[in-house]
């Protein structure tokens, strides 16, 4: 949830609980009960699912700002549901391009370091959390067609 808090929750079949309570039960907790017990009602009030809500509706613009402007520059990007990151699609070795993409100072990855099986399309990762205008999505874009031809 946020790591200062140092904590979390599950959510398990229910045919699991009692395990799950037994296995929480003997482990130590270092959140103070205030904190549980203002989460608990933080979330139970339904403030945490309008901050869900704000938060997608919020980087929906950016991932639209990015796509836009990666469509300009000629590049292809994976379509999928959800996520804070895109996949641009690359011909050739993603690594390498990758690598390129890294000294020129975009924070990008590529998508064969997360593979299992090595095979497959060439791809790279490319987070839009930090992209926060239209003009900067197309200066990342324009950087990223300077570095990947």
């Amino acid at each position: 949830l946020f790591p200062a808090l140092r904590t979390a929750w599950l959510v398990v079949p229910i045919k699991q609980i009692e395990h799950f309570r037994q296995q929480a039960s003997l482990m130590p907790c270092s959140v103070p009960l205030l904190w549980q017990h203002t989460l608990a009602d933080f979330i139970r009030d339904g403030h945490f699912w309008r901050h869900l809500k704000k938060m997608r509706q919020h980087y929906a613009q950016r991932r639209l700002w990015i796509e836009e402007a990666l469509a300009e520059q000629g590049f292809v990007v994976t379509l999928q549901k959800g996520g804070i990151q895109l996949v641009i699609e690359v011909e050739g070795d993603d690594k390498a391009q990758v690598a390129k993409a890294n000294q020129a100072g975009l924070a990008v990855q590529a998508l064969s370091r997360w593979r299992v099986v090595s095979s497959g399309k060439g791809g790279i990762l490319l987070s839009f959390t930090n992209i926060t205008s239209a003009g900067m999505a197309k200066q990342v874009a324009w950087q990223l067609r300077q570095v990947i031809r």
